[in-house]
């Protein structure tokens, strides 16, 4: 009996224990404020202003440097290689000389039979002439003689421009260029015209810029380019639209935009670069935005702009597309600022913390 009251005590005075550390714990707990209770919900973003001017659109192509002249280098009369001085993507100055060459032996054969011809013929009508004089040959055989000695000479002008007339002969640059292909090598017997080498010169260049067939009619002549080699495409040339061919390529089943180098443009490409480009393809009055400043939903497009500290969603419509801009037009404030990062997680009138690029 002792023992179960002794028990109850115990347990007593555990209970009064516990219920003065709770009051104790309680009653020094700090009174929650409103603003504790009300604390808002504010967005970090980054801003900048907005831009309101003339944008330009363009289009973007791909395409090669190239000699603006082009010529097969050939010769006039069949000859055979006997040395070939250059190799191909070789630089050379004009007037360098490019291939030894040896005429046909038949040619040269020819010029030899002819010359002798030739040779007799004149002095066959030096002798009629001699002997008209002396009234021991007709005027008609003088003709004769005469018409003889023009057919040789005719025939002996022909084969020195078949070769027969050079026994080896130079084959030189006709301007400062570059040496495209080599159609025909060392040795070779090469048949009268038939190309031996493609030679561009290097004094002007262009370029030939790929676009698709529907695109041709926003491009004239004229049109500003921008030009950047792949290997480097930080640094640009300024260049224009000299021609907009009306042929489709059947290799690669576009259109070419030739667009010719100025003299200090061209020295900084070459022939066979690959560039990129930007050609303008026309102009409007738009504001000018970052394409991650405009997003889309179920609305349409649309982005964000800040005035008294809180987000202000603006539906716009877009006019022109500039690959990293957009050009846009809505019920935009020029005086606001544009939200153009963390516009993902904002509300309309949410409060916003911005910050400067």
């Amino acid at each position: 009996m002792m023992n179960k009251k002794m028990i109850t005590i115990s347990s007593a005075s555990a209970l009064l224990l516990l219920v003065g550390v709770t009051y104790f714990v309680y009653s020094v707990r700090p009174t929650p404020t409103a603003v504790d209770a009300e604390e808002p919900v504010s967005a970090q973003v980054v801003t900048q202003p907005l831009k309101q001017g003339m944008v330009t659109s363009t289009l973007t192509a791909f395409g090669d440097v190239s000699p603006e002249r082009t010529v097969a280098i050939s010769s006039a009369y069949p000859v055979q290689i006997t040395q070939l001085l250059v190799v191909q993507g070789q630089s050379v100055n004009k007037g360098s000389p490019l291939a030894l060459l040896r005429s046909d032996p038949t040619a040269v054969l020819g010029y030899q039979q002819a010359q002798s011809a030739n040779t007799l013929a004149q002095a066959e009508l030096k002798r009629t002439k001699e002997l008209l004089s002396l009234q021991m040959a007709t005027q008609s055989q003088v003709d004769t003689a005469q018409k003889n000695a023009q057919d040789a000479q005719a025939s002996l002008t022909a084969q020195r421009k078949l070769g027969g007339g050079n026994a080896s002969d130079t084959l030189l640059a006709p301007t400062s260029g570059v040496v495209l292909v080599l159609s025909a090598g060392q040795g070779d017997r090469i048949a009268a015209g038939a190309p031996i080498m493609q030679f561009g010169g290097t004094d002007s260049l262009k370029v030939l810029l790929g676009i698709d067939p529907s695109n041709r009619a926003t491009i004239k002549k004229g049109s500003s380019v921008t030009l950047a080699t792949l290997s480097n495409p930080a640094q640009t040339t300024q260049a224009s639209v000299s021609e907009v061919q009306n042929l489709l390529d059947p290799k690669t089943q576009l259109i070419n935009v030739v667009v010719t180098l100025s003299d200090a443009a061209a020295k900084r490409f070459i022939p066979g670069m690959r560039v990129r480009a930007e050609i303008a393809t026309g102009q409007q009055q738009a504001y000018e935005v970052p394409r991650q400043a405009v997003l889309s939903d179920a609305q349409g497009s649309y982005l964000f702009q800040v005035k008294q500290h809180k987000a202000v969603r603006i539906n716009v419509h877009s006019l022109i597309d500039n690959g990293a801009t957009l050009g846009v037009s809505g019920k935009l404030d020029p005086t606001a600022p544009l939200v153009v990062l963390g516009n993902y997680e904002l509300k309309d009138a949410m409060l916003v913390r911005e910050s400067k690029p």
